[in-house]
């Protein structure tokens, strides 16, 4: 039987990078036949006890992303949060020991620089941390390049969530080799089928996200005030956010400034961990989807708070409900400029192009089936395979 470690200390919060570790873990156990044990490494971070009785279980992974895991476990740990350097060093030793004896270690865990000790080890790419000798001085600088050079040296492979993350991947880590992408799983071939039926569309604004601050926040706060300030020439339509919120005092505070701010609005609304039923109803009636993650930032200063990929935007894409998105990051290789939707630099270009959108129909309609067709790229199915013709060439 195969043992496997993967890490992702947020598998709760539910988003894309645990639904493409929870169809990773699928991949894994139909590849080995079921003759395979999974461990998904957790321990507490800002907060959240992983011992708490409410604390996910795979059940719950299985329920949210429809896939049915028989040999996935959590394995847990009590790790302090660190709050200096040496208790970083000591937490990431500990996390590391962890993976010595299993056949595999999988790193899932954003901005991570845990390396593995398994037999073979690989790492599922989000977004590239940056070497500590970029970051350090004095005495632990050298230890830190010493910690580089073993992150660039144990694992076997780099896979990369997109061109755009592949790009900063080679930038920071000089990686030319070992690295390839996968695009993550958006929805399965089946799922597609029938999704954009123009008889549901409503004059609705569509955005999907988590509320939360910091790193590659998903901008919710400022979309509502473009929408607010442009409001006479966006009537006649509402605008729907919708996204989960953790526990965090700085996620909770900001969730309420979005809410106070679409009350005074009226036609904005903002569903807090809905249902999947009432998403896909508002992803079927939406006409546009709006997409501003990395607004008011520069893209090459700080390349990891921009999207990565954009799950939501492919999402929509699938529904018709054309993306009008912001010209950075990932969004750039999956919305077409003028062909499956509109990419923007500044708010102003953004209503304008949401308003070509509102005033041709013709043209959104056009629009409408060609996003359907490109969301055809990111599919479960060539997930799967991809990562099972990978599984081959590590010859686990």
């Amino acid at each position: 039987m195969k043992s496997i470690l993967i890490l992702n200390p947020y598998v709760s919060t539910l988003g894309g990078g645990e639904k493409a570790m929870g169809y990773f873990c699928r991949s894994l156990e139909e590849y080995f036949h079921d003759d395979v044990h999974i461990d998904i490494l957790v321990f507490n971070t800002y907060g959240v006890d992983v011992f708490a009785k409410d604390y996910i279980e795979i059940k719950d992974l299985n329920r949210r992303f429809a896939i049915q895991l028989k040999h996935t476990h959590l394995k847990k740990i009590d790790l302090p949060i660190s709050t200096n350097w040496k208790e970083t060093v000591k937490n990431k030793y500990l996390i590391e020991q962890i993976s010595r004896g299993y056949d595999l270690f999988v790193n899932f865990m954003f901005l991570s620089k845990h390396i593995g000790h398994a037999k073979k080890n690989l790492y599922h790419c989000f977004f590239p941390p940056k070497r500590y000798g970029a970051e350090l001085r004095g005495r632990g600088r050298v230890l830190g390049m010493l910690y580089d050079l073993m992150f660039f040296l144990k694992y076997d492979l780099y896979i990369s969530n997109s061109q755009y993350t592949n790009h900063w991947l080679a930038q920071f880590w000089k990686l030319k080799r070992r690295n390839r992408v996968i695009y993550p799983p958006v929805f399965s071939e089946q799922e597609m089928e029938g999704r954009y039926m123009e008889s549901k569309k409503k004059n609705m604004i569509l955005s999907v996200g988590r509320f939360f601050v910091g790193t590659h926040s998903k901008k919710q706060l400022d979309m509502v005030q473009f929408f607010i300030e442009y409001a006479d020439r966006l009537s006649g339509y509402e605008y729907h956010l919708v996204g989960s919120v953790s526990e965090r005092k700085d996620d909770l505070a900001y969730l309420e400034q979005v809410e106070a701010l679409a009350r005074k609005a009226g036609n904005v609304s903002v569903h807090v961990n809905c249902k999947s039923d009432t998403l896909m109803e508002l992803y079927q009636q939406a006409k546009i989807f709006w997409h501003a993650t990395g607004y008011g930032i520069d893209e090459n200063k700080e390349p990891e708070k921009m999207e990565h990929f954009g799950i939501t935007t492919v999402e929509a894409m699938s529904f018709g409900a054309v993306p009008v998105v912001i010209n950075k990051g990932g969004q750039k290789e999956t919305v077409e400029e003028g062909i499956n939707g509109f990419r923007w630099d500044t708010k102003q270009e953004c209503v304008e192009k949401t308003c070509r959108l509102i005033q041709d129909d013709l043209l959104r309609k056009k629009m409408a089936q060609e996003s359907v067709k490109r969301a055809g790229y990111y599919s479960i199915e060539e997930f799967d395979r991809q990562n099972k013709e990978v599984l081959h060439g590590l010859k686990v």
